[in-house]
Parts: C-alpha cells; sequence; structure tokens
C-alpha cells in the first residue's frame, strides 16, 4: 500500500494516487495544520471521500494513537435514564483529549458509502454512526410510532417506572462490557440494527454510549445544524474536526434549519389537538384521579393558538401577489400581544410538550400511528425564544402570505395564510458552531462553485480553497455552446423568449438530432417545470398534418422519461428510464429532467446511462416568488450599509446571489455526465447565454477548459458525431486495475454511490491486483466502469444492459510524459497469485522537497521525489531508488496533464500562463524549435518566488533525448540569477 508524506505526515493510501488526489490530501492536512477553514471542490470520480478519510485520519493518528473504550466499572447507565446520564457526563475525543472528528453529509445512505470507504482504509480509529430512533428502535411494540411518538414512547418503557420496560435498552451495559472493542472496526447502521435484532441490545443506546468517546463520528447534517440536534451530541468541541461532505447545498440547508412557516390549515390541527388534549385531561382527573395534568393548561394553550390565529388572519395585506412583510424583530411584537415573552416562553412550550406527550400516550393505546401537529409549535417557539436573546432577528423577516387552496386541498378554494418567519443569514448556523472552538471545518463537494458566494453566505474565512482538475484526459469530454439551432434560430431560454413557438420548434428539433448522435442515455436538463411542460406540449401538438410531430421523432430515436413532480412517483420514473435502456431495439432513452430536481442532484448516471447533459436555460429561482426577493432584498441591504471595515466588494449582491445560485444549480445537473476515470460523454449548452464570459466563470473549474463556443449549428452535430465516434471505438480499449475492481458502474442515488478513486494508467502495480481467481469471479460480478456494457442498479433494480468484452489498455493522455513507457496488459491468470508481497512496491512522495535525485526517473509530472519503500531485508530505500529505473519507476507513470497545468497557472500571472500554454502548443505542432521553447519556459518557471518542483514536473514533458539539453537551460538560469 504506497505511504505519501504530505507535510510532514505519513498518508497510507489504498492505491497509487493521481497528482490531483495528492494535491487534495495536501489541502485538506494544511487545513488540519493550521485549524483553519477548507473548501475543496473535487469532481465526482477522482477519489474525493477516500482522500479525505485517508488524510483526515493520518493526521489524527500522527498525535497520538487511536482510542480504545474506557473503563465503564462506574458507569450510571444501568440505573437511570440514559437522557440525563447522557446530559451529566463528560465528552468526547476518545477519552485521550485529541480531537474528535466529525464526519457530516447529507443522508445515511451517504454515510453508508462513506463507512465502506472507510473499510478499505487501513486506518482503524475507533468510531459510530448516529441515527435517530426510527432508524435505530428494535423494539416491536414502539417501532411501528414516528416522530415524538415514538421518542416519548422509548423513554418511557426505558426509565424503569413499571412493569413494562425494554428489554433491549436493559441489555446495553452487559453488551458494551462484553464487546468493548465495538466500534474499532468500521460499523454501520445495519450492522448496529442486526446486533440488536431478537432479543439484542438496543442499537439506538448503543451508539448514545459510544459516541462520547469515539476519534471518529459520522452523522446526517442535522446534527450539526440543528441547535436542538448539536446539544445532544456529548464530544468536545474545542480543537475539533468537521467536515461536511456533499456541501453544496449547506448554505439553503442552514438557512431553513433557522426557518419556519406555519400555514393555517397547521394552526387548524393545532388547536384541535389542544382541545383534545383538555378533553383527556379532564377524562383522566375524572376517572383515575390523575392530577398530572391540569386542563385549564391545555385550554389556555387553546386560547393563545385560537388568538394567533385571529391576529393572522387581521394582517392587512393590500396586494396578495406581494403579501405582508415586517423586519425580522415583529415577531416579537405580535406574539407580545398575547403575552408570549421570553419570560413566558419556557412555560408555554413545557404545556404544549405535556399536551404531545398525552397525545402520544393517547394515540399509543389506541394504536393510531400518527405524530402530533403541536411538535411544530414547540420547534417554533424554541427557535424564536433562543439562548442568545432576540439579537439574531436582524437577519430574518417577517412575512404572511395569502393563497388559494388548490381544488385538491382540503379547504376547497378557501383562502389560506401562511406565518413564515425566515432567516436569510445562513451563517449564524455556522458561526455557532465556529464559537465552540472547533479547530478545522472542512465543505467538499464535487460542485462548490462559484465558491466566493458560498463562503461569503456561511459568514466564515476560508484561506484554504481548492478547484480539482479531474483524472480524465482530454479526449473524454466534450463540452459546447450551441447558441442557434438547426435553422439558425436563436436559443434563449429567458423568460421574454420561453413562450416564443418559434424557440421551442427550435430547441425540439436540436434535441431531435442530439438523440440521433448522442448513444444510449441522454438527459435534458430545463431551467423549470413550467417550462418542461411547456416545450413537451408544444412537440406533441398534431398541429403539423403533413410530418410527424417533433415528440414522435424523438421517440423514434431514444424513448422518452419525463420527471415527476411528486417525488412519490419518481421510483418508477427510474424502473422506466433503466427498462428503456436496456431495450436494444432502440438507440437508448432520453430522460427530461429539471435542474435542482432529483434527477440533477440525487441520482449518478455513470457510462451508458447518461453519455450526454443537454443544458436547456440558465434556472433562475422565480423573481416573484416572496423568500427569493425578499433575500435579494436583504443582501443589497447589507451591501448598502458596508463600512470602511467591511467594504461594499466583500459583501454579496442580491443580483450576485440570484446568478450564482443558478451557476451552482447548473454544476450540479453537468455532474451527472463523467462518474469516474475512464467515463466519456458530452455537455451541450444550448442557450447563448453561456457564451458569455461571466456565465462560463461561473462553471465548475475542471470543465471551462472544455468549452467551445458554436456559431453554427452544424459544426456542433459533426463535432458530437466525431467525438462519439471515437471514444466507442476506443471503448474495448481499457485497462482494469486495482482501483477499478472495486467500481460498480450504476445509475444509483448519489447518497448511495460516489468518488470511486482510480489509478493512473501505466501503473505497473496494476498486475499485483485480482490476479488471484477469486478476484477475477468478483470482476465479473461487478463489471469495471471501464467496459463496454453497464449494469444499472437503483434502489434494489438491477438490469444487465449488454454484454462486453474484457478491457485492454488504453492509450495514453495527448499531453503525456514523452518518457512514459507502455505498460502491459493485465493478465488475470493464477500465475499472479505467487507473487510475493516484497514485489508489490510501495512508494513514499514527499511533497516538501525540492530537491532532484540523479536517478531521471524519480520524477513524476508534479515534480514529486518518489522513494520506494521495502522491507528492511530487502535493503534500504536508497538502494530501492536505484533499482527502480529499470523496473518502470516515475517515468512510467501517466503524467496528468491537467493538475500540472492548475499548479502553473497558480504560480503565474495570466499574461505569463498564456504564454506558456502558447510555448506549449507550439511545441506539439513542432512550430518553434525545441532549444527556443524550453529557454522560453525555463525563463517563466525559473523565478525567485517559485518552487523548483514545476521545472522538474515540466521535464516529464520534455523527450528523453533532450533533457540534458533542457536540464542545461535551467543551470544556465540559475547562474544568470546568481
Amino acid at each position: 500500500m504506497p505511504i505519501y508524506s504530505i507535510r510532514g505526515i505519513d498518508v497510507d493510501f489504498p492505491f497509487e494516487a493521481y497528482p490531483s488526489q495528492i494535491t487534495y490530501m495536501d489541502r485538506v492536512i494544511e487545513s488540519l495544520q493550521n485549524k483553519c477553514h477548507a473548501l475543496l471542490e473535487s469532481p465526482t470520480g477522482t477519489g474525493k471521500t477516500l482522500c479525505l478519510l485517508c488524510a483526515t485520519l493520518a493526521w489524527r493518528k500522527s498525535l497520538g494513537s487511536f482510542s480504545t473504550r474506557k473503563d465503564r466499572k462506574n458507569s450510571k447507565f444501568p440505573s437511570t435514564d440514559l437522557e440525563e446520564q447522557m446530559s451529566q457526563s463528560g465528552g468526547g475525543g476518545g477519552g485521550s483529549g485529541f480531537p474528535t472528528i466529525v464526519y457530516a453529509s447529507r443522508t445515511h445512505s451517504q454515510l453508508r458509502q462513506v463507512i465502506k470507504e472507510l473499510k478499505r482504509c487501513s486506518y482503524r480509529p475507533k468510531m459510530v454512526v448516529l441515527g435517530s430512533r426510527e432508524q435505530l428502535c428494535v423494539n416491536q411494540e414502539v417501532n411501528s410510532l414516528r416522530g415524538k411518538a415514538l421518542t416519548n414512547a422509548c423513554q418511557f418503557l426505558c426509565k424503569k417506572r413499571g412493569k413494562r420496560q425494554c428489554n433491549h435498552f436493559n441489555g446495553v451495559p452487559d453488551f458494551l462490557k462484553q464487546n468493548p472493542h465495538i466500534g474499532d472496526e468500521p460499523v454501520d447502521i445495519e450492522d448496529l440494527v442486526n446486533i440488536g435484532k431478537d432479543s439484542g441490545p438496543c442499537p439506538y443506546y448503543i451508539t448514545r454510549e459510544l459516541h462520547k468517546d469515539v476519534d471518529i463520528l459520522f452523522a446526517p447534517y442535522n446534527y450539526l445544524i440543528s441547535n436542538a440536534y448539536r446539544k445532544f451530541l456529548n464530544i468536545s468541541w474545542n480543537d475539533g474536526v468537521l467536515i461536511f461532505d456533499e456541501a453544496h447545498n449547506l448554505e439553503s440547508l442552514c438557512a431553513d434549519s433557522a426557518s419556519f412557516d406555519l400555514p393555517s390549515v397547521l394552526l387548524s390541527a393545532c388547536i384541535s389537538e389542544a382541545q383534545e388534549c383538555v378533553q383527556l385531561a379532564a377524562a383522566r382527573r375524572g376517572s383515575l384521579n390523575d392530577e398530572s395534568m391540569n386542563p385549564e393548561n391545555f385550554a389556555i394553550l387553546k386560547g393563545l393558538l385560537l388568538k394567533l390565529q385571529e391576529l393572522i388572519s387581521k394582517v392587512p395585506i393590500p396586494k396578495r401577489d406581494e403579501g405582508f412583510t415586517k423586519p425580522g424583530p415583529y415577531i416579537y411584537e405580535m406574539l407580545k400581544s398575547l403575552n408570549i415573552t421570553h419570560e413566558t416562553a419556557p412555560k408555554l412550550i413545557g404545556t404544549v410538550e405535556e399536551a404531545a406527550v398525552l397525545l402520544a400516550e393517547e394515540k399509543q393505546r389506541t394504536a393510531t400511528n400518527v405524530g402530533s401537529k403541536l411538535e411544530i409549535i414547540v420547534d417554533m417557539l424554541k427557535l424564536i425564544f433562543r439562548e442568545n436573546g432576540s439579537n439574531h432577528a436582524d437577519v430574518y423577516r417577517v412575512h404572511i402570505q395569502e393563497i388559494e387552496q388548490s381544488s385538491n386541498d382540503v379547504m376547497k378554494g378557501k383562502v389560506s395564510r401562511t406565518l413564515s418567519w425566515w432567516c436569510f443569514n445562513p451563517g449564524i448556523t455556522m458561526q455557532d458552531i465556529s464559537k465552540k472552538g472547533v479547530g478545522s471545518i472542512i465543505l467538499t463537494s464535487g460542485t462548490l462553485s462559484p465558491m466566493d458566494s458560498l463562503a461569503q453566505e456561511l459568514k466564515l474565512d476560508f484561506p484554504i480553497r481548492l478547484e480539482n482538475p479531474h483524472v480524465i484526459s482530454s479526449n473524454q469530454l466534450w463540452a459546447g455552446v450551441v447558441s442557434t439551432g438547426p435553422s439558425g434560430c436563436v436559443l434563449n431560454s429567458s423568460y421574454r423568449n420561453r413562450d416564443v413557438p418559434e424557440y421551442k420548434q427550435e430547441l425540439g428539433n436540436a434535441i431531435v438530432n442530439f438523440s440521433r448522435v448522442v448513444p444510449d442515455g441522454l438527459l435534458i436538463f430545463f431551467p423549470s417545470y413550467y417550462l418542461m411542460d411547456r416545450c413537451i406540449a408544444f412537440w406533441k401538438d398534431g398541429g403539423h398534418r403533413n410530418s410527424m410531430t417533433i415528440w414522435e421523432r424523438i421517440c423514434k430515436l431514444k424513448k422518452p422519461v419525463i420527471e415527476p413532480k411528486d417525488s412519490s412517483l419518481f421510483p418508477a420514473a427510474m424502473q422506466d428510464f433503466s427498462e428503456k435502456l436496456q431495450d436494444r431495439s432502440i438507440s437508448g432513452a432520453v430522460f427530461f429532467a429539471v435542474c435542482r430536481g432529483k434527477v440533477s442532484e440525487g441520482l449518478d448516471f455513470a457510462d451508458g446511462a447518461g453519455r450526454a447533459v443537454v443544458i436547456t436555460g440558465l434556472p433562475y429561482a422565480r423573481v416573484t416568488d416572496p423568500r427569493i426577493k425578499l433575500k435579494r432584498e436583504f443582501l443589497d441591504e447589507q451591501s448598502r450599509h458596508a463600512d470602511a471595515k467591511f467594504p461594499r466588494t466583500s459583501f454579496l449582491s442580491g443580483s450576485m446571489w440570484y446568478s450564482q445560485e443558478a451557476a451552482r444549480a447548473v454544476n450540479q445537473a453537468i455532474g451527472r455526465v463523467i462518474r469516474h476515470r475512464h467515463d466519456y460523454g458530452a455537455i451541450i449548452f444550448c442557450d447563448d447565454r453561456f457564451e458569455q464570459p461571466s456565465q462560463q466563470s461561473q462553471i465548475s473549474l475542471w470543465i471551462r477548459p472544455y468549452v467551445k463556443c458554436y456559431p453554427r449549428y452544424g459544426e456542433v452535430i459533426s463535432d458530437l458525431a466525431r467525438f462519439f465516434r471515437t471514444e466507442r471505438s476506443s471503448i474495448p480499449a481499457r485497462l482494469v486495475t486495482e482501483q477499478e475492481n472495486n467500481i460498480v458502474p450504476t445509475m444509483l442515488p448519489e447518497e448511495s454511490f460516489n468518488d470511486v478513486p482510480t489509478p493512473a494508467s501505466g501503473n505497473s502495480n496494476v498486475k499485483n491486483v485480482g490476479g488471484a481467481r477469486s478476484d477475477l469471479s468478483r470482476l465479473e460480478a461487478f463489471p469495471p466502469a471501464n467496459r463496454a456494457s453497464s449494469e444499472i442498479r437503483w434502489k434494489g433494480l438491477r438490469i444487465v444492459q449488454r454484454k462486453g468484452k474484457m478491457p485492454v489498455l488504453r492509450k495514453g493522455d495527448a499531453m503525456q510524459a514523452c518518457s512514459s513507457v507502455k505498460a502491459k496488459l493485465v493478465d488475470l491468470s493464477d500465475d499472479d497469485v505467487d507473487e510475493s508481497p516484497v514485489e508489490r512496491r510501495c512508494e513514499v512522495v514527499d511533497l516538501e522537497s525540492d530537491k532532484c535525485e540523479k536517478q531521471s526517473s524519480c520524477f513524476n509530472t508534479m515534480g514529486l521525489v518518489k522513494k520506494r519503500k521495502v522491507p528492511e531485508s530487502e535493503g534500504s530505500a536508497s538502494s530501492t531508488v536505484s533499482k527502480e529505473k529499470g523496473n518502470g519507476g516515475g517515468d512510467n507513470k501517466e503524467a496528468n496533464a491537467s493538475a500540472f497545468l492548475s499548479q502553473v497557472k497558480a504560480k503565474l500571472n495570466t499574461e505569463e500562463y498564456k504564454k506558456f500554454i502558447g510555448y506549449v502548443q507550439a511545441l506539439k505542432k513542432k512550430e518553434l524549435k525545441l532549444a527556443d521553447v524550453m529557454q522560453s519556459i525555463v525563463q517563466l518557471l525559473c523565478g525567485r518566488d517559485r518552487d523548483d518542483h514545476l521545472l522538474m514536473g515540466f521535464r516529464d514533458f520534455v523527450p528523453v533525448k533532450y533533457r540534458p539539453a533542457y536540464e542545461e537551460c535551467i543551470r544556465t538560469r540559475k547562474r544568470r540569477e546568481a
């Protein structure tokens, strides 16, 4: 297993890393060592999750050994409710004083994949995954309940106040004593649930006890974003590390968690529940002499809710479209008129919680599995009357909106009002976390761009930022801006143009041609459901009497699937798409979807499932939406009030935010097309606004170099046809490597399959992987992602599309090191089983070294000094380096041009970088003498403020026979500078 020395930290990595992966791990470790925050973007398929885990755990291990279980002899666990015990006990860091790592992602499905990546690492920290009672409860008496009802039932059975007790809860102490090593090996929620099944211990309370002394804690976002959940975490925050994976929507999640909406329908339901509590409490007092709950308190609660309903209904709303808006502190004026203040709110919250418990007990008795609506009132009051008073209210707006209910609704056309308290500063949440003394907050995703708006929204300083290149070759991606359609009509989906028949006709004809050229799966993304529905309706229109409709022409080429608005219908749409993809009687399927929808953010369309993505326009949010309008006004107001300490340029304006939100949605959608190292596909921007530099600057950095603007539609089709013809012909010529034995080409929800790394082509270690026959059978069961066929999976759906040939070697990149030696084909035979562990090379890469070894094979494209690490019996590292020259060492590694270029770009200014690119192009085209080009490049790269590794990195792109001359250029230049 390779070991990379990065900033003095030895990082064990399961595979030979790409330069971009090393760069990513370098930024992670820099953030941890400097105790600062980081924004790290790395495209899907570049091994982001594995790099993040290895780098973070290597840094943590460098501080001291991972934790072991504490002595639990003095634990109060068996004698009291765990809720009380956890509030009294100390937290985190494994009990060792070392920083606790909290790894958060959006869903447990995503965390499940992270745990799988952890299992592939050599690191074994003490770990646990947190989940809710609904996910972990194994008590058949209560696990059918939901929400507060489940929580109350669980707590009641665990308090040991009667004959009814939870045996699963009672079994936790003995289990933990007998299994002190639980969590030393990676365990997922499913593993914990299996432990607790039948008569085993409670998985929920196992995690509650374990999480206090772990090295790394895995949890969904809401455990960090929600103030109530954060209090639940019994860990040491001081110098801790918080990792937010898939963080591209983090600012909106933070804002939503700090806001609420109270529609009149929900408020009416709360009033009804309060009345029910009055009756239940009165009945208990009369028949059972139970005076624990006073019906008068519930009557007061009902009266307050009725007054609140009346107050909302009397608010004047001159224009229904605009609603009623007041500054955030106005919420306290409203509630004060009801005698609800900071002083009286705690008692009211207690009454509402008592009512919720009473209702839960009644519903449990009557076997009614319905949650209490009054829980919403508790959350609302706790949000308004926070611990820090009302200072946070300035970043809120009170809004009351009046809408007419649809005929499908219960109110059937009656007017309904909604009271909203919207937070427009998502940084409140992140600042609260930061104030706890957290050392580093790392936000990472495949699409964080544009980063400036994200940083400004979260109100944190992110000194470390990375926009990583992809590990693909330049010939694997086609990206073009199509400004006109087949007949020359401009493609532009702006508000004033989207309903013009000529536009919809032109867009439809363009999609017909794309369907003809693009093989297998085609994804079409619209800015909104409205526009998608209008276009499809127009294409289906049978007004063309003498010819087929546009829709019929599309269906003749590819079978269509339309993304449904109703999320409950989405699984059926996915199954339909999978079935149509496997139908070999037609050239594939086309999925019509919407930016920000489930298809654009939640799914992985690898290989043939998504060969091209078409973006039909910029997905700007509806400008008349009250929340969007108020958000823009809030940001503009902040910018206007900028003072000398905070210049206006440091604030995000409303228009900038509006534009960048659309750009981030585009980046999410186009991220569907390239899902791993050997995937290929096309990105087609069908809107002339993408020709503008301002729009292209907001596209993810790794895509920008590929984007080409086409003034004529005919050139688009010819180039696309040539691209797919070339790539399809090269499908059988792929290299099966170690990492790809672990890759399953799927079309899964993104939280279920993400960031599988792949090794560099030409890896001389590849023959050491999967040589055994057992590995070959695994390879057949899980086809590598570079195989011509692909297997589609989605929530248990398994459909094999087509059978393909075993892949072989693929040709190297265009900008490959001239010294690279062609790697041999992988021989998956039994002969490989006999290979001894000593023969498996393990390399150490030192990022801090500026010096060049004498051996010409000790440099890769990034200029990193490589040394071999072998057992002591085989000799020293220095002797091994000399042997490496004949065995295909660093020179045999395929050069990652994009990673090297990104480093050059970071060191040079714009003008110098343009010159550098010009020299490289001239070198390829042989327009200039090689000696002149070498001298010019040395002059650019050899500066006092520039590292030697750039010079040595470019050395790999110089033919071997000219390297002495190149090195002489370097020496001459340095002598002159000296």
